[in-house]
């Protein structure tokens, strides 16, 4: 079995389908009138479990967290609540994507995180119109900003 599609239920599809043009930057693969748009952007799917770093930051969070994932992960916001599912994309220079995202304006982009469990790993979230998290990693060339 391999996974086919996944899709997104959107409440206003020309906000969406803007803000996933611009997010992507590329254009839907197919668009079926305002029902249907597909975009390609892979195919893999992966399960995260949760309490695994909750216990981690219990034990000692200095060593495998900055902050602002501390802050993020026990962060109650009105977008966590039902959001079960993230999309997780990956980019060449994690960096400069960030920059690119929060000069778009499209939608609400946390601090750049840090999780350093069984490898460095960098991310940062960004808001869609519908409340999705969109997870957003890659290389990342740091320095000291992201421990503030």
């Amino acid at each position: 079995m391999r996974l086919s599609t996944t899709y997104i239920c959107v409440k206003d599809v020309e906000k969406s389908l803007q803000f996933y043009k611009f997010f992507l930057q590329k254009e839907p693969l197919y668009q079926n009138d305002n029902r249907w748009i597909v975009f390609d952007c892979g195919n893999l799917l992966a399960l995260y479990n949760r309490k695994y770093d909750e216990e981690l930051i219990k034990e000692s969070h200095d060593i495998h967290f900055n902050q602002a994932y501390i802050d993020n992960f026990f962060n109650e916001d009105k977008y966590k609540k039902n959001n079960i599912v993230v999309f997780n994309f990956e980019v060449n220079d994690l960096k400069s994507e960030y920059q690119r995202i929060k000069s778009l304006g499209i939608g609400e982009v946390s601090q750049i995180m840090y999780v350093n469990v069984h490898m460095p790993y960098y991310y940062f979230d960004v808001i869609d119109p519908d409340g999705n998290i969109l997870e957003v990693t890659g290389h990342y060339e740091g320095d000291d900003t992201i421990w503030d």
